[in-house]
This record gives C-alpha cells, structure tokens and sequence, in this order.
C-alpha cells in the first residue's frame, strides 16, 4: 500500500460513518481534499475549490458531483456506490491526489484531477478489472520498453505515442513511418513465441520482430524494476503534456492496465532483446496462402529457427 491509501484508509475510518461526516487530510497539495461519507455506507473523496471541474461524468460505481456552495467556492465529489469496487476506488482516489500533487496552481491540479479520472472512469467501464496476469505484464513491459527506445529517438513525443497502434486494435503493435514492428516478450530461457494470429506478421509486407527477454526476479536482484514503475517513468516523458499524457493512459486501460500499488509486488528484469528482419522469406503463414474458411490460426515460432533473420 502507497502512503496515499493508506492515509486514506485511516482517515475514512476515523470518520463514524453514519455521521455521514468528513475530515479534511493533512497533506502538502494546491487542492483542499477531504475523504466524507456522503450517505452512511458510501465512502466519497472531495475536492474544495475556487473553480469548478468539468466532465467528470459519474461511472457504473462512482457518483461524481460538482456544485458551488453558498461561499461561493464548489465541492467537488466522487461518491463510491458499488461496495465490491472499493479496493479499486481508493487506488483510484490515491491516484488522483499523487499525480495532481505537482502541479503548482489550482487550475493545472483540477486539469490534471479530470485528465485521470476520465482514465480511470473508461477502464472501470469497459474492462475486466482483474490485475494482468504475468504473461500479460510481461507482454505490455516489452511494449513499454521499445515505446521508451522511441520517445528518446528524434521523433518526438507524440510521434511516438501515436505509433503505439497495439492497444487501439491494431495488427502489430507499433508503426512508424510504414514499417511495423511487433514485439514479443519471453523469457531467458525460452526459444519459442506465441504468433495469435495470421495478420500478426504482416500481409506480406515487410516489418520487423523483436523479441525481449523478460523473468520475474527476487526485489533485491540487480536490475529489478516493476511493471507499475516503468508505466509511471515512461510517463515523464509527457508530463508537459496533459492531452498525450491522457493518451497514453488512454492505452494502457485499452490494454487493461490500472495504476495499482498490487503491481509493485511483481518485480521483473530485462535480459536485453533480439531483431529480426521479417521479409517474404520469412517463416510466417500469410493471409493469402490461407483458405478462406479459416478464420484464425495460432502458431509457435522456435526461436533459434529464425536466427538467419537476426539483425546485427
């Protein structure tokens, strides 16, 4: 538990909840937070401002609300109604405190308040939300690390981002300037990967694999890093940058990552990784070469079979 949620907690439970009452939280922050009960059982975190927060609808589980009071300042409320969500909702809440805390007038902090939570507001609406499974945070941290060897490429943060077309559908997960890219994650010792589908090599134009080499690790082995702290540094790279900033969080959550401390449990290390040219002598099954009736086919590729195709 970050220390955020846990001054939460405590603070919630300081409150006798069926005094429907608040309690201001004593941290350093542009914004005035308070947690409250706003009926005896629902737990809410609320905002006291001079300026209003637009669009932040209210969700399947939280009621939002936004109203100025007689004083003339507004009280800004995001109500938790469905119990089960409420681990969730109190990451959520962390979250919102954490990642406004730099921001150095009211204004930026409500913009950046609204920015997150209309992220968080689309996964807990769409997305299953079970934490990823370690084949899944494997996969989204080789993503992550070719999207980092880019943003530090000329071409610029929002190039890069929009090139990251994986989690939007996409056949491949990344292109730029017309030449995909597909990236797989295994482990050290593996010499094979899951192709899932036949589109995911292309359609015969030419693009390119790279595989990473990703293992779960002891906390303390040299090198450990986590999946949430590779999310939060690749972050920085957009921090001046509300709207690509949303963006990329927008992606995550299309994949179904939420910012949640039980990510920091799960420490990885990176072996390095390997590129491959995929050209029409590559081993791949096409599109045209496939009869119509079938629709989808899964493949495993040995590794050390396609080690001719390896790029210096």
């Amino acid at each position: 538990m970050n220390g955020s949620e846990e001054i939460l907690r405590k603070s919630w439970s300081n409150i006798k909840s069926y005094e429907t009452g608040s309690l201001q939280l004593g941290i350093k922050h542009v914004l005035q937070w308070h947690v409250a009960y706003e009926t005896p059982t629902n737990k809410a975190l609320v905002i006291i401002s001079h300026a209003p927060l637009e669009d932040i609808d209210s969700s399947k589980s939280i009621l939002t609300v936004c109203h100025k009071r007689g004083d003339g300042d507004y009280y800004i409320s995001f109500q938790l109604t469905e119990k089960s969500q409420e681990d969730v909702f109190i990451s959520m809440c962390s979250n919102l405190i954490d990642y406004s805390s730099d921001a150095l007038t009211e204004k930026d902090a409500l913009k950046k308040v609204g920015a997150r939570y209309r992220q968080w507001r689309r996964l807990m609406e769409h997305k299953n939300m079970s934490v990823l499974s370690d084949e899944k945070r494997r996969g989204l941290i080789g993503e992550l690390l070719y999207l980092q060897i880019i943003l530090e490429t000329d071409k610029g943060a929002k190039n890069a981002l929009e090139g990251w077309v994986g989690p939007e559908g996409a056949d491949q997960d990344f292109v730029y300037d017309e030449i995909w890219r597909e990236i797989k994650t295994t482990g050290l010792s593996s010499d094979q990967i899951a192709i899932h589908s036949i589109e995911q090599l292309g359609n015969g134009e030419d693009g390119e694999l790279m595989i990473y080499r990703v293992d779960p690790c002891a906390p303390e082995a040299d090198g450990a890093f986590t999946l949430r702290g590779l999310v939060s540094d690749i972050s920085k790279y957009f921090d001046d940058n509300i709207e690509l900033l949303e963006t990329y969080f927008n992606k995550l959550s299309c994949i179904g990552y939420i910012d949640m401390d039980i990510y920091d449990k799960y420490p990885y290390k990176y072996f390095g990784k390997d590129r491959y040219d995929v050209n029409n002598s590559f081993p791949r099954l096409l599109r045209k070469e496939i009869r119509s009736e079938i629709i989808r086919c899964d493949y495993i590729l040995s590794i050390s079979s396609i080690d001719g195709w390896k790029r210096g």
